[in-house]
């Protein structure tokens, strides 16, 4: 879903933000599917 801007035209979330949450939930829920491959993400390879 899209980050959500603000009235004074900033994101509501920082893209930093918004991927720390994304791999933390990824992590803590092992039935959750993410949109991609986290760990190859993070390996970068």
């Amino acid at each position: 879903k899209p980050i959500r801007i603000l009235k004074h035209g900033r994101k509501a979330k920082s893209l930093v933000k918004y991927g720390l949450e994304e791999i933390s939930t990824i992590l803590m829920r092992p039935t959750y599917t993410p949109k991609f491959d986290v760990f190859k993400f993070l390996s970068s390879t």
